[in-house]
């Protein structure tokens, strides 16, 4: 905390005692007191419309982005329901404000497939209200986004995410995101039984663990990408 305070006066930034909260994931009975103020612990905090959670965080804020994409279809929906407004500025509309609302910060998301398909469900519902189908209709979701070309939500998101890696991987500096990504247990090790879900886990399970020195090679990492974002797609449409 400390060496966030004094890199922070040295940008000419000061720390706001009220809004500064912290999250550890070891019991200590020692309070963070900043000057005479003391620090409150939580659970999860919100920040630039991001909440990070001390566990299972991707599962808590995939949730909240498609309730945030909902949000932006319905202030929306008159264009969206609209049947004699063209596919093509729904679908501009849509991609411009509801795809980029529901994946907000999705270069941190640790994915899983059950992640992955709770994004692909809540965009095939809005691409039914776009193109005036029900779920009773049984048309086929490849049939429907062959009606609305709007970007694959997993597609996009896989994208992001490996074009971030590569970025982080290349950082020559000692900056907080490196390090964060870097981290690993006092003890080396991870905790007994099922483990947590952690951000590169898919990144190790593509490039093994030596990603973050294949990624410096950015032509590599390019032609990496296809793969990565194949293993996410969905071959049941």
């Amino acid at each position: 905390m400390n060496v966030l305070i004094n890199i922070s006066l040295e940008s000419g930034l000061k720390m706001h005692k009220g809004k500064t909260k912290y999250m550890n994931n070891f019991e200590s009975h020692k309070d963070i007191i900043i000057d005479k103020e003391k620090i409150e612990k939580v659970e999860s905090y919100k920040y630039l419309g991001q909440t990070t959670y001390l566990k299972d965080t991707t599962k808590e804020e995939i949730t909240c982005r498609i309730r945030a994409g909902w949000s932006c279809f319905g202030r929306n929906r008159e264009i969206f329901l609209d049947d004699k407004m063209p596919i093509s500025l729904k679908r501009q509309v849509y991609d411009q404000c509801v795809l980029l609302t529901m994946t907000y910060g999705c270069q941190t998301w640790s994915l899983t497939k059950a992640t992955t398909q709770k994004l692909r469900v809540a965009q095939r519902a809005m691409e039914r209200k776009i193109v005036g189908i029900k779920l009773t209709d049984r048309v086929k979701c490849s049939e429907i986004r062959k009606r609305t070309q709007i970007q694959d939500i997993v597609d996009f998101v896989a994208k992001q995410k490996w074009k971030w890696a590569g970025h982080v991987a290349r950082l020559k500096d000692n900056r907080w995101t490196l390090r964060v990504t870097e981290w690993q247990p006092r003890n080396g090790k991870r905790s007994r039984g099922r483990q947590a879900r952690i951000w590169r886990d898919d990144i190790v399970k593509m490039k093994g663990n030596t990603w973050s020195r294949d990624a410096r090679d950015r032509d590599e990492w390019r032609r990496d990408a296809e793969g990565y974002i194949l293993q996410w797609m969905d071959r049941d449409s």
